[in-house]
């Protein structure tokens, strides 16, 4: 009986899935990092040299206030008797749940103390104010 002798091959690394899995994170992190951004519509921020950013940010209601005094919740326009009971409801799902007001610089501070009383009466107690903070790289504070 004659045996023949297997040829071995190299065992080789193939770049092809690593590919595909590189290009679906860099896809995840470009849409990941969109959404993150959505909730934040564009306001001229009030400057605060000690601004700083908190680390719990992303899972913070926000809470936008326009130059005319205009809300929105995120994105969406809202009225302050609506923004109440959104923030209710809110608070039912996550019970410490943490507000982060945005205001423009310009915008009444009528406006915003109405703001934070509704949210008191809503059962609110913690609120993170936007800023400019030029001292930390010229980004936006919270």
């Amino acid at each position: 009986m004659i045996l023949r002798e297997r040829k071995e091959e190299d065992p080789q690394f193939q770049m092809a899935p690593m590919i595909d899995m590189v290009f679906l994170l860099l896809v995840f992190f470009m849409m990941a990092s969109h959404l993150s951004q959505k909730q934040n519509i564009k306001l001229d921020m009030p400057t605060a040299e000690a601004g700083v950013v908190p680390k719990e940010r992303p899972d913070r209601y926000v809470i936008n206030i326009t130059t005319n005094g205009m809300l929105y919740s995120g994105m969406k326009p809202i009225e302050l008797e609506a923004l109440g009971d959104e923030v209710k409801s809110e608070l039912l799902d996550n019970p410490s749940l943490k507000v982060y007001l945005r205001a423009d610089k310009d915008a009444p501070y009528r406006e915003v103390r109405k703001v934070m009383t509704a949210m008191a009466e809503a059962g609110i107690d913690d609120f993170l104010f936007g800023v400019f903070s030029p001292g930390s790289g010229g980004g936006e504070g919270p």
